[in-house]
């Protein structure tokens, strides 16, 4: 397999951002190390990381033949109801992100220009920006893959002139952001998540350090709100600005224990979408010198630990979820495993057993090829 030939940003030969300081670029969920880790495992034949590879390759979203469907202005209710739009921009940035990875992994130019043509399709195209009852969470997903996206192939490649990576960040600022900050206080918690997450990214992308650091306090505020520990008290903490009771916001769930979401009695695919997030920010602030992952280690480790601890049981306990947990925490959590178990060592038995059957991953919406990017060894 062929590396590419990266153009390094001076930005990487600092430590990596305080307040103040440069962002790093490549920075986004992703850096240079990172990058080259997965190159070196892909080259030596690494079965798992190997495996995942073949999986991304043989998804739709990594064919060469992938041809963008760009609208001027996407309108997407509740369940997609109304869809105008909404699927089709889903689809072109996790393709614009597969292709950036495939260019990364394997130094093949015709990917990065894929990643190019679409993302160019949708900067000159839309104008409108998103409406109707989802479009905060709508604005929030595909910003999150579009970021991603534009990192990669803006700092690692010579594919797109530097004048279109400036106006994809000014088209990003225009069209997703407005659109999330119109979210409120009161939707499921994994809007929230989505939302801090792609703020943090446009932050990073632009080079703005007040978007960034809006999304840092928010993730730092909005987290422990999310996922209960016990140190809260016998009840969740209370959502900023958010008049909706407790019970209501949590589905009826009274019981507590250390790791619950708040969405857990929803469903485990919106908390997949919410841990997913969390989890996303909190590896970006990681590659930026910042320190959510031990400001909310604890938190984080119980709620992937007591999801795939519940997943496995052949009976859910009758105080949770009224005895019914619903769908699977789906794609992720390699992220967090690798931090936790493979950078700090701590002991995620639940996790890392629930991954072993999960692997490679593929996800969906803002979490997809965590097994490829992320993924470790496994331990007990």
């Amino acid at each position: 397999m062929r590396a590419p030939v990266l153009l390094l940003s001076l930005a990487l030969l600092s430590p990596a951002c305080a307040h103040g300081q440069a962002f790093v670029h490549p920075g986004i969920l992703l850096d240079a190390s990172a990058l080259q880790a997965t190159r070196d495992a892909l080259r030596a034949g690494d079965p798992l990381k190997t495996s995942a590879m073949v999986a991304m390759q043989q998804s739709p979203l990594a064919s060469l033949e992938h041809v963008p469907t760009p609208f001027v202005r996407v309108e997407c209710g509740s369940f997609d109801k109304p869809s105008i739009g909404c699927k089709p921009e889903r689809d072109d940035a996790k393709a614009a992100y597969t292709h950036a990875l495939l260019w990364a992994y394997l130094g093949e130019p015709a990917h990065a220009r894929k990643a190019v043509e679409i993302m160019d399709a949708w900067a000159t195209t839309l104008t409108g920006g998103h409406h109707n009852s989802n479009a905060p969470l709508q604005a929030s997903w595909t910003a999150q893959l579009w970021t991603r996206a534009a990192e990669l192939i803006r700092h690692t490649s010579t594919a797109w002139p530097e004048a279109d990576a400036r106006r994809f960040g000014d088209w990003l600022i225009a069209q997703y952001l407005p659109d999330i900050n119109r979210m409120g206080p009161c939707p499921g918690g994994n809007w929230h998540a989505s939302g801090i997450e792609a703020r943090m990214n446009m932050g990073i992308y632009t080079d703005r350090r007040d978007i960034h650091d809006r999304a840092v306090g928010d993730w730092n505020t909005r987290l422990p709100t999310y996922v209960y520990l016990p140190e809260d008290g016998a009840a969740p903490l209370p959502r900023p600005a958010c008049a909706t009771p407790i019970e209501t916001l949590w589905f009826g769930q009274t019981v507590m224990a250390a790791g619950l979401a708040e969405e857990t009695c929803r469903d485990l695919e919106h908390t997949a979408y919410g841990l997913a997030a969390y989890l996303n920010a909190a590896e970006t602030n990681r590659l930026q010198g910042g320190n959510l992952y031990q400001a909310q280690a604890e938190r984080l480790v119980a709620a992937m630990e007591f999801h795939t601890d519940m997943l496995a049981r052949p009976v859910v306990p009758a105080w949770l979820c009224k005895g019914k947990l619903v769908s699977d925490v789906r794609g992720t959590l390699e992220i967090g495993y690798s931090h936790f178990a493979g950078r700090q060592g701590k002991a995620l038995p639940h996790t890392a057993a629930w991954l072993a059957g999960h692997r490679p991953s593929q996800g969906d919406f803002h979490f997809l090829w965590e097994t490829l990017t992320h993924g470790s060894a496994l331990g007990e």
